[in-house]
């Protein structure tokens, strides 16, 4: 037989489960009360449990965050009884109930549980993760935090969303060890099984269905540890389990295989025994020993083993129409082998019997479904509703409010207008004197101003006085030193044509003290412009030599082409292309004025 249907009943056993340990919303009656019914239902009994959560709820009438809890506990175990309806109502009470932090968050454990249930897994995962959220920075709640991250592994297990799984079946792994509840250990054991048994179909590798039964192993281990801590009906789902496994995926030789697999059914059937569990268990059982008996040959045995399955479901109160048809359809493929076809055909039309009622039973949730999608609806528009109404109710008091503040506002400034001019005419009189006294003190200050501005006038009068009779130096020493190298430049000439090399020596001599003058001449421009040659040097793009600084001067004191070639003894048109050199060292563009651009500097 399959392993889905019983992961599947595993897995809302395991979401109907506790809501109390470390709960800090509720009191301490509360706690204790949900303890009680976390018993009840590890014993199987769950009128005990709907009874004493009712005697709970009218006990704690005023107090909403512990009604939050107990709502949203019953509402789980109506769910897993199939009352959706019923399970919906309590949810939305406890939705409505809820006001503390961790209170909502066990709300929407409840609504994502629902949504599990309606194979919706978008809406789990927007509810589980909203749980969640109300719990950031709440160190309790444990066993909260556990079930909600336990409904995101199942959502993304229907999407085979094999690293989303394993990530939140590890956050269930975590919350287990540290709440240090074997069941919740043993769950979590039990999903990563059904994770790598998933892993095993996709991909056929051992290692994965080495995983699945170390898991499910471990799973026995921990139940086997801690009798009496484990749902009974969780024991009996992981004996079928690895019954199911011997079946359908062990290697060992078939008589081991054979042993393990009844050594493992008959744990399941002492315990089934004693809870008294639905028949669902009993027809994997008896699926799983039929499988057997097939692989053997033993047609007879087999079909006993199945008509077994069918007389616990024929004594249940429940149907099981899904149990039922498979068994029919199983018995009806023996009976084909036995070559009894009337035998055969009858068991295919009660088959096909439990196959309509199946359908019926889907057309019946699915109406619930679809009325639980229009109650959710109609209330989100009734909630909608609302909002806009008090949306409106509160722009109306904002409009009442304004008209009444704005006829207070008239009142207040009618009662004012009159203070306000008679103290007018009270205050004409003293405002006209103040006038008066404040003109004569402008006056007196402007005439003080005027007076400031004419000392400031002769002043910059004064200094540019100054700075023109420093100009007028320099211009003077320029001359002299031009004057000084024509002299110079004709008595070399004289020399050199009486050849006599002494004298053009001495005019050498006299050249080199030429050029220390013009240390002289850079000191000076350096005291009247000061930033001159800084500026020069650090706009340059090549390193200026001394040469370079001096036809940098010489541009700067004005001198013409003429008057450079005369005082450096070169022709005018080294000077033009000693300019254009400079022009580049300077990193100017072609069309830039050389000498514009060096007048603007130090000024």
């Amino acid at each position: 037989m399959d392993t889905t249907k019983i992961i599947r009943y595993l897995v809302l056993l395991l979401l109907a489960g506790p809501l109390t340990a470390m709960a800090q919303a509720i009191d301490a009656e509360t706690a204790a009360t949900l303890e009680k019914v976390e018993r009840l239902q590890l014993e199987n009994q769950t009128g005990a449990a709907l009874k004493t959560l009712e005697a709970a709820i009218r006990a704690h009438a005023d107090k909403p965050d512990d009604l939050a809890y107990l709502y949203a506990h019953q509402s789980g175990i109506y769910v897993a009884m199939d009352s959706l309806l019923l399970g919906k109502r309590l949810l939305d009470s406890s939705m409505r109930y809820a006001t503390d932090q961790a209170a909502k968050a066990v709300a929407y454990r409840a609504k994502a549980f629902l949504a599990n249930y309606l194979n919706e897994p978008d809406e789990v995962v927007k509810d589980a993760l909203t749980g969640l959220t109300y719990l950031n920075g709440n160190d309790g709640e444990l066993i909260t935090r556990y079930h909600l991250n336990y409904l995101l592994y199942r959502a993304y297990s229907k999407w085979g969303d094999r690293e989303k799984m394993e990530k939140y079946i590890l956050e269930c792994a975590v919350y287990a060890q540290r709440i240090g509840r074997p069941n919740l250990l043993a769950n979590v054991n039990n999903g990563l099984s059904s994770m790598y048994l998933a892993d095993y179909r996709k991909s056929r590798d051992r290692a994965s269905l080495d995983s699945m039964y170390h898991y499910l192993k471990q799973s026995f281990i921990i139940q086997q540890e801690h009798v009496g801590e484990v749902s009974g009906n969780t024991f009996a789902i992981t004996c079928i389990n690895l019954g199911n496994f011997y079946l359908t995926y062990s290697d060992a030789p078939a008589a081991e295989r054979e042993r393990q697999a009844y050594f493992y059914l008959g744990l399941a059937e002492e315990e089934l025994e004693q809870h008294r569990a639905s028949a669902e268990k009993w027809v994997n059982v008896y699926g799983i020993k039929s499988g057997f008996a097939l692989s053997n040959g033993n047609i007879l045995q087999a079909e006993k083993y199945l008509l077994q399955g069918l007389s616990r479901i024929q004594q249940s109160d429940q149907a099981h129409d899904k149990e039922a048809y498979a068994i029919f359809k199983h018995l009806s493929d023996i009976a084909v082998k036995k070559q009894d076809y009337p035998a055969a055909l009858n068991y295919q039309q009660q088959a096909e019997t439990r196959l309509r009622q199946i359908l019926d039973h889907e057309q019946i949730f699915n109406a619930q479904k679809l009325e639980i999608q229009y109650e959710t609806e109609k209330k989100n528009e009734q909630l909608k509703l609302l909002t806009e109404t008090a949306s409106l109710r509160k722009r109306q008091n904002y409009l009442y409010g304004g008209l009444a503040l704005a006829l207070l506002i008239g009142l207040v400034f009618m009662f004012s207008s009159y203070h306000f001019r008679l103290r007018y005419s009270i205050e004409r009189e003293k405002k006209l004197a103040n006038e008066k006294e404040e003109g004569e003190r402008y006056a007196a200050m402007q005439l003080k101003m005027e007076k400031e501005e004419q000392a400031r006038l002769r002043a910059e009068q004064e200094l540019l006085e100054l700075q023109r009779g420093r100009l007028q130096k320099e211009a003077l020493a320029n001359s002299l030193i031009i004057e000084h190298k024509n002299d110079m430049l004709n008595q070399i000439r004289s020399q050199l044509k009486t050849g006599d090399t002494h004298h053009v020596r001495k005019l050498l001599k006299e050249e080199a003290l030429l050029n220390a003058d013009f240390e002289e001449v850079k000191l000076q421009v350096q005291e009247l412009h000061p930033g001159f040659f800084n500026q020069l040097t650090g706009k340059s793009v090549q390193k200026l030599t001394p040469l370079d600084l001096k036809y940098c001067t010489y541009i700067y004191l004005k001198m013409n082409a003429k008057q450079m070639a005369q005082a450096l003894h070169v022709e005018v048109q080294s000077v033009r292309m000693f300019k254009y050199r400079l022009k580049q060292k300077l990193g100017l563009p072609r069309e830039s004025d050389l000498e514009q651009f060096i007048q603007q500097l130090g000024n």
